[in-house]
């Protein structure tokens, strides 16, 4: 997976752009700051979610999990499936960059059943490869490949190129592991 020195994550998105994100974590901040005087609500509940994912990108897992946890639980209050897949996905990204792996296939098997039970579908194909991210660095191939070939199929079907070829550089990426990986 990784040499020596190297990130323990697989294949871990780095903003292209250090000094935008930074600068949209400012504006979220913001963001999130009106939307709680405003009081609860879904708007409340994407202010914090938007902030935490921003977090997430910028290596501030620690700060952004309290948030993510606490989007999780207003969806779940307000009954809001869509925003609750998000803030499943978002808080198993943070969890699995903290190093609770077993936590994040958690969250995301959690994400891809209310997708399947909701008709809510839009975040299934990231929750896959988020899945199967994270069973490289568990050191389940098999698993991966199963993830990121099911992902792989709704990228095509959805046509996004840099979708589909995020995925197959993965499975690129893990074509030789099996063999030498439970």
């Amino acid at each position: 997976m990784a040499e020596a020195g190297a990130t323990p994550y697989f294949r871990r998105f780095v903003h292209p752009d250090p000094a935008a994100l930074a600068a949209e974590i400012v504006q979220r901040r913001a963001a999130l700051a009106q939307a709680r005087a405003g009081g609860a609500g879904v708007a409340l509940i994407e202010a914090i979610g938007w902030l935490g994912a921003s977090l997430v990108m910028a290596g501030e897992e620690a700060e952004a999990a309290p948030l993510l946890e606490e989007a999780l639980a207003l969806s779940r209050q307000v009954g809001d499936q869509a925003t609750e897949i998000d803030g499943l996905l978002a808080l198993g990204t943070a969890a699995q960059y903290l190093g609770d792996r077993a936590r994040a296939q958690a969250l995301f098997a959690q994400g891809l059943a209310l997708c399947r039970q909701s008709g809510i579908a839009r975040q299934e194909h990231f929750l896959l490869q988020h899945s199967g991210r994270c069973y490289v660095e568990q050191g389940e191939i098999a698993k991966a490949r199963a993830a990121f070939e099911a992902a792989l199929a709704i990228r095509k079907a959805l046509g996004e190129p840099r979708f589909i070829a995020a995925t197959q550089g993965a499975l690129d990426e893990i074509a030789g592991m099996e063999g030498h990986r439970a």
